[in-house]
Parts: structure tokens; C-alpha cells; sequence
């Protein structure tokens, strides 16, 4: 990493953040212009942690408390983005800052990219049975926010495989059943279909849950 770019995060009290080079399979799922696009090379990726004890606040799902908590975490992350990205073009590079939250396909329910993917690639943890990120120091409780560049970087993380084992806290959790055995398993349209019912039930204004993030908290 640039050591403008370890100042800044460091500066921000960021403790988990990498990078990745950026594939051809990467960029043909980049939601963006394909002139900006061909420009990039890498992905810088960042996660804060939501508050523990506001996850573990949660019962039956999504409350008004984690509402606030998540919006103001999705807040930072793209604060620290706009300023990351200013710090790389600084340095001379081309920088785009993604949202940490922003559909622009609902039909397909993608974003410009997906945090996640490039937090994987990025050795930032592995992809748990919940279909998110586990961290071994925060488990699912991360939110990340991606900027893609034109730096080239001079190493490459390590990829981590599936460290779950036997816990299967977040497929009992579940209220949608849309967790199984495997990640590949995960069914997303179970998922949203419970996630609009209880948003709606409990007057919640953003597509949320929280109990697989909860779930994950009693990993054994």
C-alpha cells in the first residue's frame, strides 16, 4: 500500500483495508463507464465494524436503532471514501470513490460493485455461510466501502478459504431460511422477500435485517 494511502487510513483509526487487482471478469461486472473502466487497475477496499452491542440488541429482526447505526456507518465509510480518493488522485492517479450503499439495479439487485467480492480478493476475510464477509476479529459485523484506481500495486493478498466449520449459529438465526450448508447455497430472493416483509411490519426505511450478523457474533 502507498504510504500516503496507510497514513490516511491510519489517520482515520481504519483497521482493516487492502487491495486488489482488478480482472477482466472484474471489470466486464463494473457498473460504470467502460472508457473509466479500461483506466483501472486496482481496488482499495475498507471495512468499519458495526457496534456489537447494538447487534446484539436486535430480537426479531431490524429495530430503529440499528437503522441509525447503519446509516451513519454507510456515512463514514463514504466520507473516508471521498477523502481516500482525493489522497490517490493527489498522488497522481485516476480514483473513484463507490458508494458503501447504493443500488443501481434494483432488478438484479447489483451496485456499481460488490464491497464484498473485492473485500474476499482482498484477504479482508471469507465469505460465511450468511453470504458475508467473516472477519476472525469482527465477523460479519464489517461494512465496507471500495475505491477503484489506476495504481498498480506490487504484491497480492492472500485469499482466505472458508473458516465457518462447524458453527451453523446464523442458519438456526435465520427468519428467511435462505441460509444452507454452503455460501454458493445462500438464497438472496428468500432473503429480500423476508427483509421487505419485516421492514414493512416494523416501519424500518432501508432493506435491512441483522440477525445472521447477530447470529455470527456467537460463532463457536
Amino acid at each position: 500500500m502507498l504510504k500516503p494511502i496507510d497514513d490516511f487510513f491510519q489517520k482515520h483509526n481504519i483497521k482493516v483495508y487492502g487491495h486488489c487487482s482488478l480482472s477482466n471478469s472484474d471489470k466486464e461486472k463494473i457498473l460504470l463507464s467502460r472508457d473509466i473502466v479500461n483506466l483501472l487497475n486496482s481496488a482499495i477496499v475498507f471495512g468499519i465494524p458495526l457496534s456489537g452491542s447494538v447487534i446484539m440488541n436486535l430480537e426479531d429482526g431490524p429495530d430503529l436503532l440499528y437503522l441509525h447505526h447503519y446509516r451513519q456507518a454507510n456515512y463514514l465509510l463514504d466520507r473516508i471514501s471521498f477523502g481516500l480518493a482525493t489522497i490517490a488522485e493527489d498522488c497522481g492517479y485516476m480514483a473513484v470513490p463507490i458508494p458503501a450503499s447504493q443500488i443501481v439495479d434494483w432488478k438484479n439487485q447489483r451496485a456499481y460493485v460488490s464491497h464484498k467480492h473485492f473485500a474476499l480478493l482482498s484477504g479482508l476475510g471469507w465469505f460465511g455461510r450468511n453470504n458475508l464477509i467473516v472477519n476472525s476479529v469482527y465477523r460479519s459485523r464489517l461494512r465496507f466501502a471500495t475505491v477503484l484506481t489506476s495504481i498498480r500495486f506490487e504484491t497480492e493478498p492472500k485469499i482466505l478459504g472458508f473458516h465457518c466449520g462447524s458453527c451453523r449459529k446464523c442458519i438456526e438465526m435465520c427468519p428467511a431460511g435462505a441460509i444452507t450448508e454452503t455460501p454458493e447455497g445462500f438464497n438472496h430472493i428468500a432473503c429480500f422477500e423476508k427483509i421487505k416483509e419485516l421492514t414493512r411490519q416494523k416501519n424500518i426505511s432501508q432493506y435491512i435485517c441483522g440477525m445472521c450478523i447477530k447470529a455470527c457474533e456467537k460463532w463457536e
